[in-house]
């Protein structure tokens, strides 16, 4: 490793030569590891070669102080020295090089006959403060060039860490002119690293309506504030924080970073969804009517159709939207789920199509992206569709059509590229008759309609089904149920089910809280079940329903092989049956 000394050689060389011409007399500098570093004279042959350890350059190094030696070869501090029987030396001055509070080496100078001699005898003092100073002048020089090895470290370190974080960065000075750009910026910013460098080039001739010239201009800094950069046609959002650089209250300049928007809200819905990534494989069953579902779901999945999910309550709704989106070709971007019956009207509006800052009162001052903004590129699920207010079809609606947001308060459009899932467990067609729900909506949405079985239409799946439930809760409490009794078992499937899937696994929960032993009997479950004359009415229905389904089935395959199956047929099948087009469309995807 280099030493201080060798590290300024070329320096100290000048410095040497400039003593001996100014004093006449000759030179010699070693270092703290006894390398002679320049030398004249005498000294010049043996420049970049040890001297010895028993030198008294060696000891002045450890003893740390100027020293004159008046009589070389015979004074107490050269008895050890292995030349001194040829040391050329009548008179020698030395003092130490310190930097740092270290000693890094020795400058000395030396009279090699008696006539030098008689001079540094003579003006020692004053030779000596000569000394100090160009010793002090050889520290400065490490000094500085020390502070500037760290200060092109320290920079090389922030140049590293500036290129290789996630976002963006921009330095500009108090003019706008930019010092430091790293390539995320120069990638988000749409530019190759093989075009002109961005450093030096002012801002506003690129980005004029950046944050971080907006900053400069207002003396204020900015985080995690929405802007935009437009360039080829293109218009990209970003998130950008910028802060100010200030010297006694002078603005200097302004660093900022921003990352790409669309990159943020994926990252922040990725954080935020369920661990679990939903499959078709996590959707329990093998009952006929579910694998139908199923199969349909899958192979809707691959395009990017507008999917209706039809349904009671508990069926697995929501299951079928995140099976179908992680599917997809859109599964690298966000699911975005909102449930239109369980935000209140008011808030529903700007839940869905955010908001500008100040839009009302208690609105964020920083503003909030609505769920369609942050579903660009992925899915948007609208859960219970059929809750939506009449006001808010309308503005939907046209949002799909257009393929562009505004957010509440703005006027700003902000282009959406999504693909809608909706759910409901209502009969739309009769909230279309009684002017609940927009037909024009219906249309749009119900592109293809996929209706989810309830459990007791599919009873053959709960043995099935109670056993992933038990799994969950037993890992989750701690316990080891091993099933359910055959009495019990036998009892779940002649329950009517109301709240189909979600109420069975309710009904799974409580029970192992609650059975003492390794297996679930009927008396722990009874209450839950009531069971009885419910369960023969329950038949009774069920039987009855499949005949009316029968029937039905059978009358409208008459009606359109009477009539054809193309768009005059249908329409003359609906107005010959009493019903809307809407409904008769609804009832042929469920033949």
């Amino acid at each position: 490793m280099e030493t201080y000394l060798q590290k300024i050689s070329p320096g100290i060389k000048q410095v040497s030569a400039a003593i001996s011409a100014a004093l006449e007399t000759d030179v010699t500098i070693v270092d703290n590891q006894l390398i002679r570093i320049t030398g004249t004279g005498p000294y010049e042959k043996s420049i970049n070669q040890p001297i010895p350890e028993t030198s008294v350059f060696a000891k002045i190094l450890k003893q740390k102080k100027p020293t004159v030696v008046d009589n070389p070869g015979e004074n107490e501090l050269c008895l050890d020295c292995q030349r001194k029987e040829d040391c050329i030396e009548a008179y020698l001055l030395c003092t130490p090089i310190f930097w740092s509070d270290e000693v890094v080496g020795v400058i000395g100078i030396s009279a090699c006959d008696k006539e030098q001699e008689k001079i540094l005898s003579r003006k020692k003092d004053q030779y000596f403060s000569f000394l100090n100073r160009m010793a002090d002048l050889i520290g400065s020089k490490i000094g500085e060039v020390t502070l500037f090895e760290q200060a092109s470290a320290r920079n090389q370190e922030l140049e590293t860490i500036i290129q290789n974080v996630d976002n963006g960065v921009l330095c500009v000075n108090k003019d706008g002119k930019i010092s430091q750009v790293n390539n995320k910026a120069i990638e988000l910013l749409g530019r190759k690293n093989d075009d002109k460098p961005l450093s030096g080039k002012l801002l506003k001739d690129i980005w004029p309506e950046s944050l971080l010239l907006q900053a400069i201009n207002q003396n204020r800094e900015y985080n995690d504030q929405e802007e935009f950069f437009k360039t080829s046609g293109e218009t990209k959002r970003f998130m950008s924080s910028v802060h100010l650089i200030k010297k006694e209250g002078e603005i200097l300049g302004a660093v900022g970073s921003f990352s790409d928007l669309e990159v943020v809200h994926r990252s922040v819905y990725r954080i935020m969804e369920r661990p679990e990534n939903i499959s078709f494989a996590d959707i329990i069953g093998n009952s006929s009517t579910l694998e139908n579902a199923k199969q349909k779901a899958k192979k809707v999945a691959s395009s990017d159709s507008t999917v209706m999910i039809l349904g009671e309550s508990g069926t697995g709704k929501e299951l079928f939207a995140r099976a179908i989106h992680n599917a997809s070709n859109r599964n690298n971007f966000p699911f975005v789920s909102i449930n239109c019956s369980a935000i209140p009207e008011t808030l529903l509006e700007s839940e869905l199509f955010g908001y500008e800052p100040g839009a009302f009162t208690g609105a964020d001052k920083k503003g909030k992206p609505g769920k369609m903004e942050l579903a660009h590129k992925g899915t948007l699920f609208l859960d219970e569709i059929g809750d939506m207010p009449l006001f808010l079809q309308a503005k939907l609606l046209r949002a799909l059509q257009e393929k562009k947001t505004t957010r509440l308060g703005g006027v700003k459009t902000r282009d959406i590229n999504i693909r809608i899932v909706t759910a409901t467990n209502k009969n739309l067609e009769d909230l279309i008759e009684k002017n609940l729900f927009r037909e024009e909506l219906f249309f749009r949405l119900n592109v293809v309609p996929i209706v989810l079985p309830p459990l007791r239409e599919r009873i053959e799946d709960i043995p099935e089904l109670t056993e992933q439930f038990l799994t969950v809760f037993n890992n989750r409490f701690g316990k080891n149920i091993l099933g359910f009794a055959t009495s019990a078992l036998e009892n779940l499937k002649l329950h009517s089910w109301p709240g189909n899937v979600r109420e069975l696994e309710n009904l799974v929960e409580f029970a192992i809280n609650f059975s003492e032993g390794p297996y679930i009997n009927l008396d722990v479950i009874k209450e839950r079940l009531q069971t009885g004359s419910t369960t023969t009415a329950n038949q009774d229905k069920v039987s009855l329903k499949k005949m009316v389904k029968k029937f039905e089935k059978e009358t409208l395959l008459n009606f359109l092989e009477k009539n054809g199956w193309d768009e005059g047929g249908k329409a003359r099948t609906a107005e010959e049956l009493g019903i809307s087009r809407a409904t008769l469309y609804r009832k042929i995807s469920q033949l």
